[in-house]
């Protein structure tokens, strides 16, 4: 069951059958630091045994969705949960995957890397008009190895995808939509986003799961395949040069 006291970087609320999960590091643009990673490998198996749970509502606090992975105030990369980042980049991917319940992002501002990758796989997002969508992994020296390269084909195809990653190309929101990484533009995505949970939590449950489930094979498939080669060669990445020395300016940056 989901329990606020267990997350010190997720906003937690069940209401009407509806979990609404809140990203909650503001002031770092709700960026994932360890904590928060550890945090997230873990809660979307707890949304799918909860029981009162029928639909999911994703959305970051204050004016940005999540700007991916906090590697300046990671300074350990130590967890909470005795796994490797990379073990529990892959948990995130896959309990997301897992989750029969339907997943519907409020993207209220900007998402890149994790958050873009949180963000595409919601089964439906909504985007604040302002909202820039991007993964720069390789601009960053690291493989992306958590879900866009490995994913991203699946919902654009390969081409299109390889510009996106390759390239680190940062979308607009309408841009966004019209690649189909996302799905609809709207002014107010946490209204929107609530009130398509509270519909769709108000549908026979087993079709809704049993059908959500047939259509995440085709994700889940591509999973298989690309995830864990992805993940192993950013783990490999992240303990390279050119990691480090991204990571070098971005701490000084922090002070």
């Amino acid at each position: 069951m989901l329990v606020q006291d267990e997350y010190t970087r997720i906003r937690v609320a069940v209401d009407g059958g509806v979990a609404t999960l809140v990203l909650n590091r503001p002031d770092r643009g709700n960026a994932a630091d360890d904590a928060m990673h550890s945090e997230l490998s873990a809660i979307f198996s707890r949304v799918r045994a909860d029981e009162r749970v029928r639909a999911v509502v994703l959305t970051g606090a204050g004016d940005t969705f999540c700007r991916g992975g906090d590697s300046a105030a990671s300074r350990t990369f130590t967890t909470g949960t005795g796994l490797t980042p990379v073990q529990e980049a892959r948990l995130i991917v896959e309990s997301l995957l897992d989750l029969e319940k339907p997943v519907i992002a409020a993207v209220n501002g900007d998402a890149f890397g994790l958050g873009a990758v949180l963000a595409t796989l919601a089964d439906v997002a909504f985007v604040a008009p302002a909202a820039r969508i991007g993964d720069k992994h390789v601009q960053g020296g690291v493989t992306a190895g958590n879900g866009s390269a490995a994913l991203w084909p699946v919902l654009v195809g390969v081409n299109r995808a390889k510009y996106l990653v390759l390239g680190g190309a940062v979308l607009t929101a309408e841009k966004a939509v019209e690649v189909g990484l996302v799905h609809e533009v709207a002014e107010d995505p946490l209204t929107a986003a609530s009130a398509l949970a509270a519909e769709w939590a108000e549908l026979p449950p087993f079709a809704l799961r049993s059908t959500k489930s047939v259509l995440n094979t085709h994700l889940k498939e591509a999973a298989a395949r690309a995830l864990g080669f992805g993940l192993a060669l950013e783990e490999q990445a992240m303990a390279g040069p050119e990691f480090a020395a991204v990571l070098a300016k971005r701490r000084a940056a922090s002070g």
